[in-house]
């Protein structure tokens, strides 16, 4: 019996629309920020006062420059020539207008306010169209719709235009990016909601900071009027008092005695430095996700290499962000595809490499051991694994050409005997090349060497009757052997071998 197969849910239930029930029939979506709401009276501006601290702007600026300083590719839908060529003309798009400067705003205010938008510039000539500029453009001028569409604030529109959509047909203007890692709305989760406490109480912190300072580095001025004085005269001697030293200086009226004039110190002023440095590392951790990059010690919150970890993967996730948004479906990469290669419909994504050089050396260096051991029980690593690991192509890796090598020797014939041991024996160069001299020295080049030596010999043996007189004739013909030629071959071998003997000891 047949099973009949299921379709899955396709609408979508839990939508942003739903989240707040007190937004009535209002089509528009709130910035859920709470902090932002109760604390800024919805006002996202104070996000950028929050963004001129001077750790905090630092921190976010280390954090959005270290995205931006990785380097990115275009990579193609797949390796048909059709996909690389559109590939390369996104990538050279990208290229020849100003990105890393139009990222960092992305970054910097979209990571403190839980999203960024980009208005893309774009131009058309010769038959081509291409982009000169994404502009960063405000938070507070932007809200979304309960389906998600951006709009703009304008004076002619004040409650938003769609820059979405415009007459039914996508609008390819605005470019948006959410940050946060529990982002449920367009709105993101930015660090403003986190790092406002913080702010507020370094803030405060250093204005009483202050205020001790001013109290206790000089002593309060006093003054003294007649009981009589009106409050003219007491105005002016207060004011004169106050030309002394602002903000703490008292009168009062002779025969008047006052218990206290200063106030004890009660406190160390170490204390406001503590609570200083205490709301800069908050904030720093918030942001960074450690302190060692700028306060660190070895050791103070663990080890640092696990920190910068920490870092690394939230680097790794900004630039995910970007990447996605830009990738999407309502993203600049599809638009400017869409444009130029119109009906393609086969897209190309953009990549931000987020590996350190030395993650890189350590695993090529954990390759090499891993290949070593594998090697001792006859085994390798595939292509597959350099693909999915260092993220290769299969067409980067390409096989070596085999060598041509000598045929094996052929084995003996059954029942002779062989000297030489083939599985033990070993070539030298030295040996080749005595070999090849050797196989100069001809049988006939050495019947012409011993001829003029056995001349006498072979004469003395002629003229003998008997093996007495032979023997006699041999002696006797010893003075007249000529042993010239093969003396001169002989000292020639022997000075070539001493020759490359030195050589290979100098080697």
């Amino acid at each position: 019996m047949a099973v009949e197969k299921q379709k899955p849910e396709m609408n979508e239930i839990a939508v942003a629309g739903d989240m707040d029930m007190f937004q009535g029939f209002l089509n528009i979506i709130e910035n859920p920020d709470k902090v932002l709401n109760l604390e800024c009276g919805g006002d996202i501006t104070v996000y950028d006062d929050i963004g001129r601290d001077p750790r905090i702007s630092s921190n976010l600026g280390t954090r959005a420059r270290a995205v931006v300083g990785k380097e990115w590719l275009v990579v193609p839908f797949s390796q048909e020539a059709i996909d690389i060529k559109v590939a390369d003309y996104v990538q050279k798009v990208f290229l020849d207008f100003p990105f890393d400067r139009a990222r960092r705003p992305v970054l910097r205010g979209g990571s403190l306010k839980g999203f960024a938008v980009s208005e893309i510039m774009w131009d058309h000539s010769e038959g081509d169209t291409f982009i000169y500029d994404m502009r960063y453009r405000h938070q507070r001028r932007f809200h979304y719709d309960k389906e998600g569409q951006l709009f703009l604030k304008t004076m002619e529109h004040p409650m938003g235009m769609n820059v979405t959509i415009r007459d039914g047909l996508p609008l390819k203007k605005f470019q948006s990016v959410t940050f946060g890692d529990e982002a449920e709305t367009p709105y993101g989760c930015g660090l403003g909601r986190e790092l406002y406490w913080p702010w507020w109480f370094k803030k405060n912190g250093i204005r009483l900071w202050l205020m001790f300072c001013d109290k206790f580095a000089a002593p309060t001025v006093k003054g003294e009027y007649d009981p009589g004085a009106t409050p003219e005269d007491q105005a002016k001697l207060l004011s004169a008092a106050h030309a002394v030293h602002s903000n703490s200086a008292v009168i009062y009226p002779k025969g008047m005695s006052l218990g206290l004039i200063e106030a004890a110190r009660s406190g160390a002023i170490t204390t406001y430095r503590e609570l200083t440095e205490f709301m800069n590392e908050e904030s720093t951790i918030c942001i960074l996700g450690q302190t060692a990059t700028t306060t660190g010690t070895a050791g103070k919150m663990g080890n640092e290499d696990a920190q910068e970890n920490v870092k690394d993967d939230i680097i790794k996730a900004d630039a995910d962000a970007l990447c996605e948004h830009y990738n999407a479906r309502e993203g600049v990469i599809r638009w400017l595809v869409d444009y130029q290669f119109p009906g393609h419909g086969r897209y190309p994504k953009i990549w931000i490499d987020c590996e350190r050089g030395e993650d890189k050396k350590t695993l090529a260096e954990r390759d090499d051991k891993l290949s070593s051991a594998m090697a001792r029980s006859n085994k390798r690593l595939t292509t597959g694994y350099f693909v999915r690991v260092h993220g290769l192509e299969e067409d980067d890796i390409e096989e070596i050409p085999k060598e041509n090598t000598p045929p094996a020797p052929k084995a003996p014939e059954p029942g002779t005997v062989s000297f030489a041991d083939p599985a033990g024996s070993e070539t030298f160069p030295d040996q080749v090349v005595v070999d090849a001299l050797l196989g100069l020295v001809t049988p006939e080049t050495l019947q012409k060497q011993m001829g003029p030596i056995l001349a006498p010999i072979i004469t003395a043996l002629q003229k003998s009757g008997n093996t007495e007189e032979a023997m006699q004739g041999i002696v006797d013909a010893y003075p007249d052997m000529d042993g010239t030629a093969l003396e001169k071959l002989l000292t020639n071998l022997i000075f070539i071998s001493e020759i490359m003997g030195r050589l290979d000891a100098g080697n």
